[in-house]
């Protein structure tokens, strides 16, 4: 992980590759970096001195773990990252049990990957981010 430690993160959390690889691809004409964590304990040493970062997590893919990670480790953070939390109309009513425990953003709905890129680039503070070219 030789990064700057001035280079947005972007930690993703998700068993098996789908966000992170996209994200990567949508994003590598940028200094973001993605780092792809496949447990959720992952994901705060994945973004350790960067200043600026933000993290991903798949709530499908293990909603109890992310639930307990929320309500333990993503608290004692001294400080808070945006947190974005891609769910379904499964999670749905969760939302605000989700957004009390510290996420950012709740997606309820499967978005494509430039809509994410755009979602996470925007609470990085990067609004002119353009997406790649397909």
């Amino acid at each position: 992980m030789s990064t700057n430690s001035s280079d947005p993160v972007i930690a993703v959390f998700e068993p098996r590759p789908y966000w992170g690889p996209e994200l990567q691809r949508q994003l590598k004409h940028t200094s973001i970096v993605v780092r792809e964590c496949r447990a959720v304990s992952d994901l705060m040493p994945a973004i350790d001195g960067c200043q600026s970062a933000l993290l991903v997590i798949d709530l499908d893919a293990a909603l109890v773990d992310c639930l307990a990670w929320l309500g333990s480790e993503a608290r004692s953070e001294p400080v808070r990252r945006p947190i974005i939390a891609c769910g379904s109309t499964t999670t749905a009513e969760l939302e605000w049990l989700l957004r009390d425990a510290g996420v950012t953003s709740f997606l309820p709905d499967l978005v494509n990957g430039e809509e994410l890129a755009r979602l996470c680039c925007r609470q990085l503070g990067w609004p002119r981010w353009r997406p790649a070219i397909r």
